[in-house]
């Protein structure tokens, strides 16, 4: 989602000075207060986002989870499913966030599930997925970037996150507002999107 919008971004306004840097959201919102970053995509994941009044906070959508699985899954290629369908299978996350909700939602529905595993980061949870150790709950907006080993099945009730944006609240950069509209743009692409105007 960031790269296409700051792709949309070089492509309308011309180029500038970027980088890129993963990080969980509470680490993302830290280094936005020290300065480090102009701009983060965060999300309310559990365990939420502080409200800080140093930053402004702008809300982008709401992300439904999915469940990954291995293309030879039994409930590959399912329409939506009942977490209970899911709850003897074994379960790996990478982060506190995700397995909160996918407890959440299981504990709603009356089950339990078992996370056995615990991976570094998204693309070891992804292969550990691939190669039948387990399943995962991933964030929506990513299973356009997923490998094709891999494919993705909806939950009935799905739980959801919120996405933002935040800057800091004092002298943001001048392109936080078209890249606010372009990421807009990526998670909603039937929203048009204004003309980027830059400040000299």
């Amino acid at each position: 989602m960031v790269p296409a919008a700051i792709r949309c971004l070089l492509d309308k306004g011309g180029p500038f000075r970027w980088s890129l840097l993963p990080g969980l959201s509470a680490q993302l919102h830290d280094r936005v207060i020290a300065g480090d970053l102009d701009v983060a995509v965060v999300t309310d994941a559990p365990p939420g986002l502080p409200d800080d009044p140093r930053l402004e906070r702008r809300f982008l959508g709401m992300d439904e989870m999915v469940v990954v699985l291995p293309v030879d899954h039994r409930q590959a290629g399912r329409g939506p499913v009942q977490i209970q369908m899911l709850a003897d299978q074994t379960w790996v996350e990478d982060n506190d966030g995700s397995a909160a909700l996918l407890r959440q939602h299981a504990a709603r529905a009356g089950v339990t599930t078992r996370i056995d595993f615990t991976a570094a980061d998204l693309p070891g949870k992804i292969a550990l997925v691939a190669t039948g150790h387990a399943i995962a709950l991933i964030p929506g907006v990513l299973t356009c970037a997923l490998r094709t080993d891999v494919t993705t099945v909806t939950l009935v009730d799905h739980p959801t996150r919120g996405i933002y944006m935040i800057t800091p609240r004092r002298a943001p950069h001048p392109c936080a507002t078209p890249l606010f509209d372009q990421l807009m743009s990526a998670i909603d692409p039937r929203r048009p999107t204004s003309a980027v105007s830059r400040r000299s």
